[in-house]
């Protein structure tokens, strides 16, 4: 052990050279008092011993793909991205499991699984494979498939050093309420070493989008027939997709648009691509989505002109049916991160049986865009997306619910960083689903913005909070990882009439 400037040192837990920390989109930025990119298990439990001699406080980080302020600290920021091996195993109850380190993204996990004997897969993954197995489990609202849930419902264990600088394992078997809390945890409990998935022998998916007319939605059964016909399914929306500023240079019309209708249904048949002819159609993607943003991100003073510049270069106007290994599948788009930086804002509420309100709503976020440009405001700029998904019973998760057939509606909006008037328009919508169906918002994505959204996180969370409450409290009592003024509120409100 060193002292360095009045501060102590244990020697495994060096923090480096570099002092600040930026998300991959640019809008969290911070200067903490250090910050480690552990490599080890004896590096992390160093870690907390150190903060806990030091009296500092800890929050994580992966890859940076978090908009809120989640990974927000003044004192120790630990990056895991370093801790990235991935094992596989038989397992007696399970058939196969995998383990990965926090810092292993999922490309790293499914390269993994792909090149096992025999080959596997995971059934619920994060649309983009450079996400961090961590980083998606924290959060507990990422998912590509509606009936294998959040990704966290794979999960069978994890191993978490917590505040006393134990680790710790979580599972169902070894108790079931402290095993919900960690699975969506936000970082709260300590910092997570590894998790154990459930994985299946390696099947395809048959990947199916429909161009519909935006009137599909106008009979919600569309939804619902779908869903039964299939495993999964997705609706996109790219912003004015019907209109022609040749043809009517006026922005009205919002039923000359159309909407893709995704989904996913496992087949025997063959893939419809070789490896290597994957490969180029994710190279061009990649170019694709370059010159996309750069067209939009270079023109916002002519909102107008770019309006719909993501529907004429991502929009193919053609029904496709393609058979891909379950990876592929869902991970069917990349785009380049290091380029191309998107605002995401994400809220879930629950599907009502006839699938109304899942019609109602993506169609009332359709039309306000319409309304918006009317003023002169264009505020989504890329992709408005409709998810649904299954229930779980992960006690901080969007999609919290004990009866098992509840399924949930996410609604995304994505837009290039920096657009205006996107605030103004998710805080509209907002304010709109928390009325009307206490929806709940994406813990990694950007909601801090939204007026009153605390004391409103407070109250409908508020049952969920009081029980993840005694777990946290039983492994950090001393609050090393409850550095973080957003969840301070959340929790404060929620916990102030706890007697």
């Amino acid at each position: 052990m060193e002292n360095s400037n009045k501060r102590l040192f244990i020697r495994s837990a060096i923090p480096i050279k570099n002092k600040t920390w930026t998300s991959y989109n640019g809008a969290v930025h911070l200067s903490p008092d250090a910050i480690f990119e552990p490599t080890t298990l004896e590096e992390l439990i160093d870690i907390v011993n150190l903060a806990m001699i030091n009296n500092k406080t800890i929050r994580c980080a992966g890859e940076g793909h978090t908009g809120s302020s989640l990974s927000v600290t003044k004192d120790y920021l630990v990056v895991v991205k370093k801790l990235n091996k991935v094992t596989v195993q038989k397992h007696s109850k399970y058939g196969w499991t995998a383990t990965a380190e926090a810092g292993a993204s999922f490309g790293d996990l499914e390269n993994a699984l792909r090149n096992h004997d025999p080959p596997l897969t995971i059934d619920s993954a994060p649309i983009y494979d450079t996400f961090r197995v961590s980083g998606v489990v924290a959060v507990g609202s990422h998912g590509a498939r509606t009936y294998s849930g959040i990704t966290s419902d794979q999960l069978c264990s994890m191993k978490i050093v917590t505040g006393s600088g134990e680790v710790n394992e979580f599972s169902e078997e070894i108790n079931k309420l402290e095993f919900n809390a960690a699975k969506v945890n936000l970082g709260l409990l300590g910092i997570m070493y590894s998790l154990t998935f459930r994985v299946q022998p390696m099947y395809n998916l048959r990947l199916t989008n429909i161009y519909a007319p935006l009137n599909w939605l106008d009979n919600p059964l569309n939804i619902k027939k779908l869903l039964e016909s299939s495993d999964s399914a997705q609706l996109y929306y790219w912003p004015y997709n019907g209109f022609d500023q040749n043809e009517d240079p006026n922005l009205h019309d919002f039923n000359k648009d159309r909407i893709v209708v995704k989904n996913w249904l496992r087949t025997n048949d063959t893939a419809t691509y070789t490896k290597q002819q994957i490969e180029k159609i994710h190279e061009d993607q990649q170019h694709k989505s370059i010159e996309l943003y750069k067209q939009i991100y270079y023109n916002f003073s002519n909102p107008v002109a770019t309006s719909n510049v993501a529907a004429k270069f991502l929009s193919s106007n053609k029904n496709t049916s393609v058979v891909y290994q379950t990876p592929d599948a869902i991970h069917h788009f990349v785009y380049e991160e290091n380029v191309s930086k998107y605002d995401l804002v994400a809220f879930g509420f629950k599907v009502d049986p006839d699938f109304s309100n899942v019609a109602v709503e993506f169609s009332y976020a359709i039309k306000s865009l319409y309304e918006f440009a009317k003023k002169g405001k264009f505020p989504v700029n890329y992709i408005v997306e409709i998810r649904i998904l299954k229930s779980d019973e992960a006690l901080l998760s969007p999609t919290f619910n004990h009866d098992p057939k509840a399924l949930y509606c996410f609604l995304d909006f994505i837009t290039v960083t920096g657009t205006p008037n996107y605030e103004e328009f998710c805080s509209f919508l907002a304010q709109r689903l928390f009325d009307k169906y206490k929806a709940k918002i994406h813990w990694g994505k950007r909601y801090e913005f939204i007026p009153d959204v605390t004391s409103y996180l407070s109250e409908v969370l508020s049952d969920e909070i009081k029980q993840f409450e005694k777990v946290r409290a039983k492994y950090d009592p001393d609050k090393i990882f409850f550095d973080n003024k957003s969840l301070e509120d959340i929790f404060n409100g929620a916990l102030k009439d706890k007697k």
